[in-house]
């Protein structure tokens, strides 16, 4: 298939409207967790959004946002040429800072959404900011997502100490006047880890905002950040509310770092030299009476492990998600 705009992007959260489900909206900073994710969307039939944050731009440009946000868009636009699926691509919390950014993603057509995060202004101030994005993006079929309310926790660069729930009558008002295609809400999820305890929804929030933008004529489709630490009884229960979007960043950090960690500790006598033997890096170890096995130094090695890893996590994430057997 191909990437997929907003266009498609419109029309694949209209069918999950209708078919009851979600997609998981998956980060990515590298191409190791990209290929990993086509692998799995492409064995289980569905549609894959994939979403770049101004945090992995960052990462990926050396310091220079503009040129990872680039490389990562290309890197996703010419794989998805690979795969028998639709790839879409997200914006990630881009702020007021990355306008220019932003305005170049919509008019040079580089994504299918972008999501602008605003949450830490005041409601007028944030519903301005973000209508001025749906402006921008007018006429070129990519959708906006705004976010009201605030998620506690850190994302990349941003980041909150308290969360601050969204409140069902405010939301009408914010989409009446922001006019965004989907809208994040905070229900009690957090950025990061949970610490190992269970998150404590509001559920019944949820439904309370969906029901009060259905009966305004607003009905968007909902988003759920922050939502690593979410079980699945829970997944399955805020999508019959009508979230059609569930972030995921952390958990996939932290499958990439657990098999990395694992490949390493497996492999250390392979690569790391033992007592006695001088550490010589610079000359690659000329000695002769130890020597570095390459089939464990070699990042394409351990390249592999991850995107296996990375691969059966996500399998198990659209499960719970409901989007397997969906595509376009």
């Amino acid at each position: 298939m191909a990437f997929g705009d907003g266009v498609k992007l419109r029309e694949a959260y209209r069918r999950a409207e209708e078919g009851g489900y979600a997609f998981m909206a998956n980060n990515i900073a590298e191409p190791n967790v990209l290929i990993g994710l086509l692998e799995a969307y492409s064995e289980a039939g569905s549609d894959l959004l994939v979403q770049v944050s101004a945090g992995a731009a960052k990462f990926a440009g050396g310091g220079d946002k503009r040129a990872g946000l680039w490389m990562l868009a290309g890197m996703v636009h010419t794989l998805a040429e690979r795969y028998p699926i639709t790839v879409f691509l997200n914006l990630d919390h881009f702020t007021v800072g990355e306008m220019e950014l932003i305005e170049s993603s919509i008019n040079e057509r580089l994504v299918s959404s972008v999501m602008i995060d605003a949450s830490g202004e005041a409601f007028d101030e944030n519903a301005r900011i973000s209508r001025s994005v749906a402006d921008l993006a007018s006429g070129s079929g990519i959708l906006i997502e705004a976010e009201l309310g605030k998620i506690k926790g850190v994302e990349d660069e941003i980041s909150a100490d308290e969360a601050f729930y969204t409140d069902p009558k405010e939301a009408v008002e914010f989409v009446r006047e922001a006019r965004p295609d989907l809208l994040a809400i905070s229900i009690g999820t957090q950025h990061g880890v949970s610490k190992g305890r269970e998150i404590a929804l509001r559920i019944d929030l949820a439904a309370e905002i969906r029901e009060e933008l259905r009966k305004a004529n607003l009905d968007v489709p909902l988003v759920l950040h922050g939502s690593s630490g979410v079980l699945p009884e829970q997944i399955r229960e805020v999508i019959r509310h009508g979230i059609r979007k569930l972030n995921k960043d952390t958990h996939y950090q932290y499958v990439y770092g657990r098999a990395a960690c694992e490949f390493f500790v497996e492999h250390a006598a392979e690569i790391v030299p033992p007592t006695g033997v001088e550490d010589d890096v610079v000359n690659l170890f000329p000695g002769g009476g130890w020597s570095p096995n390459k089939k464990a130094f070699d990042p394409r090695v351990v390249g592999e492990r991850i995107r296996q890893e990375i691969k059966g996590i996500a399998l198990s994430l659209l499960e719970q998600a409901g989007s397997a057997g969906h595509a376009l």
